[in-house]
């Protein structure tokens, strides 16, 4: 479990026994601010949500934790506002965009017990059409062909609205309902 100073201040902790609690061995520091119980910890999505918690969970990344795909992502995609300040981690590719549409469609999920932010289904499906050249042509087809199992779960109303919000939209569209269907 990961904790941030301020949680274990909240729980009742001073800052003084955070520190002897590490000199112990009963608190780990993975980097300023944030801790775990565990000896071995390796940096993982739950960190990068702790860590950067206005980013949301994109592309590979997101696919994976949507089983859209088995294939496990080399890196952590994540996406945020323009003008965002740039997240320096060798393990993390991160894409700006719009504050009008980097909220579009964000919604946080259960994965493997940690509470992490994603996009919607919906919001996958357009951003794999919108972003197809970006991806590997096996990893898009992989993926195309799990939304085209789901999709009696998509809710093409919603995938309309978010489009209204894009340049392009109508293309989109077009393209998602050649695809799709």
């Amino acid at each position: 479990m990961i904790y941030t100073t301020d949680e274990l201040l909240k729980s009742g902790e001073t800052e003084y026994s955070i520190r002897r609690k590490i000199a112990c061995g009963f608190l780990f520091k993975i980097s300023n601010g944030f801790y775990t119980d565990k000896k071995e910890y390796v940096i993982d999505e739950e960190y990068i949500s702790k860590r950067y918690p206005l980013a949301i969970f994109t592309g590979f990344s997101a696919f994976y934790m949507r089983d859209l795909t088995d294939g496990i992502p080399p890196f952590f995609y994540l996406a945020t506002a323009q003008k965002t300040f740039p997240i320096r981690r060798n393990d993390v590719k991160q894409s700006y965009q719009s504050s009008a549409i980097v909220e579009i469609g964000a919604t946080t999920i259960k994965w493997n017990g940690m509470d992490i932010r994603t996009y919607d289904l919906e919001r996958l499906l357009i951003e794999l059409i919108r972003l197809r050249k970006k991806y590997p042509s096996d990893l898009c087809f992989e993926v195309l062909n799990s939304f085209r199992d789901k999709k009696d779960e998509l809710d093409f109303s919603i995938v309309q609205e978010y489009l209204s919000h894009f340049d392009g939209g109508a293309n989109i569209l077009l393209r998602i309902k050649e695809v799709i269907a």
